[in-house]
């Protein structure tokens, strides 16, 4: 199985940014694997059911611009590997488990 990364977006704290609404707010911890309940898993692009991460640097830049611009939000990116991907697309990936590797 081929390894997959991505760039994970989180708040100063760790937390996940909340977009879209999204009441489910996941705290990451470096160097850890972050797996959702395999119940709380759905495939494909709806919002729910997954962990979401930009598929390039741009796009996570993007992300922490938006963050600091609209909501005075500072982030952090990581870079991350990603467990099975679930739906994908030129700018985002959403995944069933996250682990973050490296600060950048």
């Amino acid at each position: 199985m081929e390894e997959r990364i991505g760039y994970k977006v989180v708040t100063n704290d760790m937390k996940s940014l909340g977009l879209r609404k999204n009441p489910n707010i996941l705290t990451f911890l470096k160097n850890e694997q972050l797996v959702l309940p395999e119940e709380e898993v759905e495939e494909g692009k709806g919002d729910w059911g997954g962990i979401w991460v930009a598929a390039t640097v741009g796009g996570a830049n993007t992300l922490v611009k938006y963050m600091s611009d609209k909501y005075g939000v500072e982030c952090r990116i990581f870079i991350a590997e990603l467990g099975k991907v679930l739906y994908e697309n030129s700018y985002r990936i959403k995944t069933n488990s996250v682990k973050l590797i490296k600060e950048i």
